[in-house]
């Protein structure tokens, strides 16, 4: 067993979790610029639509201007996609956002600085509606501290890649009807301060962070705002090596205030124990997000006070054949310049303490294929312990307990007009493979996959691939291609337009010229046969899309599409016949005497079929209908036989 110790004293940790949309918004059009492409990209805008957004800023002091102020309109949709627009306030400090989806699904994360701080709110459009208002209360900040009082202290313990990551939380309230902002310039400032350990590594603020102040000066963390009135909570996070050691690990931490309570959780890892004086029995409690983890707690820690706690490790087995994936699940949307993919690993640990790997001997190593980049790993997968590599990839060290766990990453791909070919690998043997395409108009194709009925969630409709027993750095294929038109110059378009209406203006005057001599054109015949042929192809692709789109059963499909199939083999047989024969020609006099008859016979009173009782028309031998004989006492010859029309074809 490995023991690590560390000491609890009071007077400051800190970090605002949740901190306001506003600040979330302002700084994820930053954010994404970053994942996008780096400095000076560009976030795209919210999906368009007939919606209206009215933003009105109010504030409490009548002389306040509020003209002029930046506005940042953030919208999420239910499928993780983000859009990102900008605007300003008029002389009634109101903004308006137009053209923009009204999805319900859709929410909207509305942003305004004022006085350089961050104010924010969150609207949605109400079912059926192209409408909706939202109101922001801005005020100035104050520099003076006053009515704040901390709730409760909490810190997480993870113990993941040989190390201790610490998430340490603090909930505070502040009575007053302002925004507290200190300078951070001013090294005595603060609204919360703490000291840091030398050994303190990886400091960074917390996943709910945004906005927050803070600062590391000559050792000390200090918190010098925002802190908006009300419930507040701020968030940080470090790491120190969890190495066995005998010397125990000192983790001062100091609250310049009293905390009503203090919380100390462990997440991850099962059988981690800790103990310290005034702490109460373990509880076992699931997080907002569904993991198991083990609790602490004990009552108010006074400014001063300080505790010890002691974290005893379980000891870890090394091999790497106790986990399996018996699932994953891959979801791709391609668009014009890329593909983005979310990769979902379903881990199995067997029963026993918990596996671990090191830097040397990973448990796992994650590759990603030809041309992709990494965006993210959910913070689950960041508990894993993951290593990242300099080309995109990560490996996997642990320790990763008994039980289920889920590995889910994204990566981005450049895609082309022509599509793009994927070639997946996975770490360990996958007994089922999911692949779910979105439907945005593609065509798909795979030596490895094979095809399952597309089904919809939500809005959008996806294409689903299955594969099983995929085998360790087995390359998954899979060829993605927009079925959409090749873009054409301006110029070629204008000259392809032109071109179109010569040839309708000729095709409209070919009736009025006299015709002076015989021109050869082909059989009435061999034109009805390639119409009918182009007819079942277009057949064919219909049946194709009803399957696609869930319309039809797969057995029916098959059945169908044969059928189809077959009809289309034998019109191209008989055109090709009729086209090598002598008579696949004729002259424009007969064609135009074949058409005088037809022409006759359509202004003559129609008969009906005996069989299904449809118009025919004189001369016809069966029915275009039904395709029964029209004279049964005549019987059918062989050459009859050969010469029956197709469905809509009129005898020569």
């Amino acid at each position: 067993m490995t023991l690590v110790r560390f000491s609890i004293q009071s007077r400051a940790l800190h970090f605002a979790a949740g901190i306001l949309l506003a600040v979330m918004l302002v700084h994820s059009g930053a954010a994404y610029a970053q994942l996008e492409g780096g400095a000076g990209a560009a976030a795209p805008p919210p999906p368009p639509g007939p919606g209206e957004i009215v933003v009105q800023l109010i504030s409490e002091d009548p002389q306040a201007s509020l003209s002029g102020v930046s506005i940042v309109l953030y919208s999420l949709a239910s499928n993780g996609s983000p859009g990102l627009v900008n605007g300003e306030t008029d002389a009634q400090g109101r903004a308006t956002f137009s053209g923009i989806s009204n999805a319900p699904n859709i929410v909207y994360l509305v942003g305004a600085r004022y006085a350089q701080i961050p104010f924010g709110e969150r609207v949605s459009f109400p079912a059926d509606r192209t409408d909706a208002a939202v109101t922001i209360k801005v005020s100035k900040p104050t520099g003076v501290v006053s009515g704040v009082t901390i709730d409760e202290f909490r810190m997480r313990l993870d113990w993941t890649g040989g190390r201790i990551l610490v998430t340490e939380k603090i909930s505070l309230t502040s009575s007053g009807s302002r925004v507290i902002q200190l300078p951070a310039s001013d090294p005595s400032a603060a609204i919360i301060q703490r000291p840091l350990p030398s050994f303190v590594k990886d400091f960074a603020p917390g996943p709910n962070s945004m906005g927050d102040e803070l600062a590391i000066q000559e050792g000390s963390l200090r918190f010098t705002g925002p802190l908006y009135p009300g419930v507040q909570q701020i968030e940080y996070q470090y790491s120190f090596p969890a190495d066995a050691s005998d010397t125990p690990l000192q983790l001062p931490i100091e609250l310049h205030q009293t905390a009503s309570r203090v919380v100390v959780v462990v997440a991850g890892t099962s059988g981690i124990q800790v103990e310290g004086p005034g702490l109460g029995e373990i509880r076992e409690i699931a997080s907002e997000m569904g993991e198991r983890l083990s609790s602490w707690t004990r009552g108010a820690l006074l400014g001063g006070e300080r505790f010890e706690i002691a974290m005893t490790l379980p000891e870890g087995r090394t091999d790497p054949s106790l986990l399996s994936i018996p699932r994953s699940d891959v979801v791709i949307d391609l668009d014009d310049i890329r593909v983005n993919a979310n990769v979902d690993l379903q881990l199995t640990v067997e029963p026993g303490a918990p596996v671990v790997g090191t830097a040397e001997r990973p448990l796992m190593h994650i590759a990603l294929p030809a041309g992709a980049t990494l965006e993210r790993l959910t913070p689950e997968a960041e508990i894993l312990g993951i290593i990242r590599k300099a080309d995109g990839s990560f490996d996997v060290i642990g320790p990763i307990g008994a039980g289920q766990h889920k590995l889910a990453y994204s990566y981005r791909i450049p895609s082309h007009p022509e599509g793009v070919e994927i070639g997946m690998t996975f770490p360990l043997e996958i007994e089922t493979l999911n692949i779910l395409i979105a439907d945005t108009g593609v065509a798909l194709d795979s030596s490895r996959l094979h095809r399952r009925r597309p089904f919809r969630n939500g809005t959008r409709n996806y294409l689903h691939r299955e594969a099983f027993n995929v085998s360790p750095d087995e390359v998954v294929d899979l060829a993605l291609e927009p079925l959409r038109a090749t873009g054409i110059p301006q110029q070629a378009s204008i000259a392809i337009t032109i071109a179109a209406v010569a040839g309708a203006t000729l095709f409209l005057m070919a009736p009025l010229r006299k015709v002076a001599r015989l021109q050869v054109v082909e059989d009435p015949k061999l034109i009805a046969l390639r119409d009918a042929r182009e007819a079942m192809y277009a057949s064919i692709g219909d049946l194709d899309h009803d399957f696609e789109t869930g319309k039809l059963e797969a057995s029916d499909h098959a059945e169908m599409r044969a059928d189809l199939v077959a009809q289309a083999i034998e019109l191209l047989r008989r055109e090709r016949a009729l086209g090598n024969s002598p008579s696949g020609t004729t002259d424009l006099a007969a064609a135009s005497a074949g058409a005088d008859a037809v022409t006759q016979n359509a202004h003559a009173t129609p008969s009906l079929c005996p069989e299904c009782h449809g118009e025919v028309h004189p001369g016809w031998k069966f029915c275009t209908h039904c395709g029964g004989s029209l004279n049964p006492d005549a019987g059918t010859t062989p050459s009859d036989a050969a010469d029956a029309p197709l469905s809509g074809e009129t005898p020569g």
